[in-house]
């Protein structure tokens, strides 16, 4: 149906508390409140351990990461000069994990960084040298995302405003002259469904499908006996009470028609000259990969996997920063035991998410010829 479930990617900006109250920043409010420290793992030494702090970092200072982490974003706003206190910074755990046992330590790691610090009597601080960028909220941009397949099944169109006295059948017959030329001559009713008008004189239509139908019924402009009505293709409240409406076999004749719309979206992707029959069939294929290598375990630089691997990558919204010094590939265990990827560069090495990589295929698909 219309309701999808969506992973929620859980942020590393959610801090661990601190041991020692009186020498930390104020408190968090609860919905901020960091978490408990996590154990370390990290065995860097020397110029890899100082670079991957410096990495790290940089990272939770970029624009990627502050346009949805509104708890670094809230912190660097409510300074008139931008500064964050690097008490915080070291709370995180990818920086526990690192071994980090004093704020100087990252101090000292952001030496050669684009970013600036000072220590004063108090605390270390470290600042942009960019404004910060807009905060993104994460739930809307998927709702957003969601939004985009909400019609695969056919439009749900609210007709409001309807004058007293004017029929559902009046409104069907009209929008059934309307939109008669944008339906193939097989179509023998574009009207899946529509309901009576209700007390609040509106009514729902229930659409067939044809290609660029959103845009077409976003711009539909309805007129019935001389009166200009408001229509509006339905998305949140509306479109759950549209689709409340819809008897039994209108809904699975839906569903069928929003499968069939995706599947025939579902053409052959091409990654490093190897055909797969979807995104879904790719990820299974690196799932299999993961599963098929024990922790540690480096992939060879002139396997088949290897090239698969960096060409998927190739695709992650940080590419060009994640593969900088990149001197090989390898499978390990990430945050939460689960394996994953991870880019070796010398003695340094960072997991990078796959799902965020098959998004950007799925944005911007590869297609096979």
């Amino acid at each position: 149906g219309d309701k999808r479930a969506a992973e929620a990617e859980a942020p590393d900006a959610k801090r661990a508390k601190t041991e020692d109250a009186a020498a930390a920043p104020a408190a968090a409010p609860p919905s901020e409140a960091p978490k408990p420290a996590v154990a370390t793992t990290s065995a860097l030494q020397g110029a890899a351990l100082t670079a991957a702090i410096k990495k790290q970092v940089e990272y939770y200072l970029c624009d990627a990461n502050l346009c949805h982490d509104q708890f670094f974003h809230k912190k660097i706003s409510e300074n008139p000069d931008g500064w964050l206190n690097l008490e915080l910074v070291a709370q995180c755990k990818k920086i526990q994990a690192l071994g980090v046992q004093k704020v100087s330590t990252i101090v000292e790691a952001l030496a050669e960084s684009h970013l600036e610090t000072k220590t004063d009597d108090s605390a270390s601080y470290v600042r942009r040298t960019t404004p910060l960028p807009l905060l993104v909220d994460r739930a809307q941009a998927k709702m957003e995302k969601k939004k985009a397949t909400a019609h695969d099944g056919g439009v749900m169109v609210k007709v409001a405003n309807v004058p007293e006295g004017m029929l559902w059948t009046e409104v069907r017959d009209a929008l059934k002259e309307k939109v008669a030329g944008k339906y193939p001559a097989t179509t023998k009713n574009p009207v899946l469904f529509v309901s009576s008008v209700t007390d609040d004189r509106e009514c729902f239509f229930c659409m067939d499908v044809f290609d660029g139908d959103v845009a077409y019924y976003q711009e539909l402009e309805l007129v019935v006996k001389d009166k200009k009505l408001e229509t509006s293709v339905c998305y949140g409240a509306d479109l759950a009470k549209g689709v409340a409406k819809l008897p039994r076999h209108v809904v699975k004749k839906r569903e069928q028609k929003a499968k069939d719309r995706q599947r025939a979206r579902q053409k052959p992707i091409l990654i490093n000259e190897q055909k797969f029959q979807s995104v879904g069939a790719l990820r299974g294929k690196l799932k299999e990969m993961l599963n098929n290598r024990k922790d540690d375990e480096v992939i060879p630089e002139s396997s088949p996997d290897y090239a698969l691997v960096k060409a998927v990558l190739a695709f992650h919204p940080r590419y060009e920063e994640k593969v900088k010094g990149m001197t090989g590939l390898k499978v390990g265990k990430g945050e939460g035991q689960s394996k994953c990827f991870w880019i070796v560069s010398g003695e340094a090495s960072d997991d990078f998410s796959v799902k965020k990589c098959l998004e950007g295929i799925e944005a911007n698909p590869p297609y096979a010829p």
